[in-house]
């Protein structure tokens, strides 16, 4: 792992220690708990009581309720170093982000506990502070403790001020948080996170240089859905950026920019007004984003781009030799789309699986032109694909092994991954490998709740009728979706029935014309503002597919179907 691996395709080991005292040098450690996060997900867990070979004084027993009875037949550290090392660098690079609340206190610990068992500075690591990047985020919760924290996000504790569910309780917020800074900052890789928690943090007393300069009162922002624009001082548009809430993403520029990522300091370094636009939804909002972008071509949109988070598996069917990959955004195609996946662990997993069960091609060609001329690779040699790269395989025979794999990922037959991951932690379970299992576990979940919802997804482009519903306080929004194209929309005020009867019949004709068209396909050449409205729609829709939000008509709907669904 480098610094410019992805946030969410980092390895962050989780730690908490309890201890004899607060000095390194003079006080050792009682008990020890790693947490292992690969990819957004928790995947392994290493806990132990040590043996401190000194005292535990009364104060840290009423404290963490060690006693020294607990730990007389325990490992010394030196005892377990050896675990708690391959623990930590077992499978994976060097680099790995040590991570814990007031992290500094863990790291000084281990470091010294290592140090004096023999392994000198060979434990060394960089480090990320929950505690810092909580004062940076929630700057309106008084106190930013594990324990306010925990009760801010919903966290169980069992046990306080004990290791394990200091450090599991730890890993669920660092995921939070993780989470909201992907979402709502503009922080893409591991070292521009690492720099953020050290970020100089502004109030409103102290404002930042960029805040002062373009006179923006934060507070006189609405917190509604909207596009904002960054202007220089020629009145040259640099950016323009879309926001579920307006107030909360502009803020996220200024108030701590001083340690942003060289374009975004960049950016604000060059502003001199600030405005927005109000939208009725995030969804229009997006569609604005994209259309004013294509548009005006502001030269800092094309070198800040946000971080897609939630990844898809893609098979690319449209090709005749089609190949299976990660990405994190929908394409108007033609390809299969399975997801949005919530871990990046699930998909690799399926990934792994895939190329072992079955024999789709590995290569680098992203079209496949056989030739009888072209030689086989090594994973013909292995028997992990029957290149097609050279007619050694046929088209027909290739693509019988893509739909295996389609009916893997979509079915519950039994060879289906629903039902192999099933018998795996079922397996786990019965051999009382509970961690395993829930691994497997959550595997499972990702992958049932993404195929629920499958029909939608993967044609959400192509030969589809949507009709999207969004509130927002008193007002709706409704989009008619056909073919992947925006047809119309309609803002309705909740509380007016004038408002409601006036668009009422302009509602109908949309309706019926969605109802009777149901069964006309026609291949449309869109445009190019037309692409981008679909990609826009279709990875919208792949990240908000509540039924009582979207409806896909299909030939068991009626027209008052439609019409009772738009208005109620």
């Amino acid at each position: 792992m480098s610094d410019r691996t992805p946030i969410l395709d980092a390895t962050f080991i989780v730690c908490d220690v309890e201890t004899t005292g607060l000095s390194p040098s003079d006080s050792r450690i009682t008990e020890i708990a790693l947490i292992k996060v690969v990819n957004g997900e928790l995947t392994s867990k290493y806990t132990t009581l040590v043996n401190p070979q000194q005292h535990i004084p009364y104060g840290i027993t009423e404290l963490t309720g060690i006693s020294n009875e607990d730990v007389y037949d325990k490992p010394t550290f030196a005892d377990i170093a050896h675990e708690v090392y391959n623990f930590i660098y077992g499978e994976f690079s060097p680099e790995i982000i040590f991570t814990g609340h007031n992290v500094m206190f863990d790291y000084k610990f281990l470091q010294t506990a290592f140090i004096n068992a023999g392994y000198g500075n060979k434990f060394r690591l960089k480090t990320l502070c929950t505690c810092k990047l909580a004062r940076r985020i929630h700057r309106r919760l008084k106190s930013k403790s594990l324990s306010r924290l925990c009760e801010y996000y919903n966290i169980k504790r069992r046990n306080s001020h004990r290791a394990l569910d200091d450090a599991l309780a730890t890993a669920k917020i660092l995921m939070h948080l993780i989470s909201n800074i992907t979402e709502n900052y503009d922080l893409e890789y591991i070292d521009e996170l690492l720099k953020y928690q050290n970020s100089k943090i502004y109030t409103d007393n102290h404002k930042p240089p960029a805040l002062k300069r373009i006179g923006l009162n934060l507070r006189d922002i609405p917190k509604e859905p909207g596009v904002y624009f960054m202007k220089s001082r020629s009145g040259e548009v640099l950016y323009i950026g879309k926001a579920k809430c307006l107030r909360e993403r502009i803020s996220s520029y200024f108030r701590h920019n001083s340690e942003m990522p060289y374009k975004v300091r960049n950016l604000l370094a060059n502003i001199q007004e600030l405005e927005y636009e109000i939208t009725n939804s995030e969804l229009s909002a997006l569609i604005r984003e994209s259309y004013l972008i294509k548009k005006l071509k502001p030269r800092f949109n094309s070198a800040i781009k946000r971080f897609r988070f939630h990844p898809f598996i893609k098979i690319d069917v449209q090709n005749d030799f089609p190949k299976i990959q990660k990405v994190y955004e929908i394409e108007n195609d033609g390809a299969y789309y399975y997801g949005p996946f919530s871990s990046g662990l699930t998909v690799n997993r399926l990934l792994k699986d895939i190329h072992e069960k079955f024999k789709l091609r590995k290569c680098e060609y992203k079209i496949l032109k056989p030739s009888n001329l072209n030689s086989t690779c090594m994973y013909f040699e292995m028997r992990k694909c029957d290149a097609p790269c050279n007619f050694s395989q046929s088209l027909s025979s290739y693509r019988e092994e893509v739909m295996k794999v389609h009916n893997f990922l979509t079915t519950t037959e039994k060879e289906s991954v629903q039902k192999i991951y099933l018998k795996q932690m079922t397996n786990f379970s019965d051999q009382f490998d509970y961690e395993r299992a829930a691994f497997v576990r959550d595997r499972i979940n990702d992958i049932s709740r993404v195929m629920s919802y499958q029909k939608v997804i993967t044609s959400a482009i192509n030969d589809k009728k949507i009709i999207i519903k969004c509130d927002n306080n008193q007002k709706r929004e409704i989009f008619f979706i056909h073919n992947g194209k925006l047809v119309e929309t309609y803002i309705l005020e909740k509380d007016n029935q004038f408002d409601q009867n006036n668009h009422f019949e302009k509602i109908i004709e949309t309706s019926e014309y969605l109802f009777f068209s149901l069964n006309k396909f026609i291949k449309h050449k869109f445009t190019v503002q037309e692409l981008d409205e679909i990609k826009v729609i279709s990875n919208w829709l792949a990240l908000n597919r509540d039924h009582r939000k979207v409806l896909e008509i299909n030939d068991t709907h009626s027209k008052d179907d439609i019409v009772n669904f738009v208005m109620n």
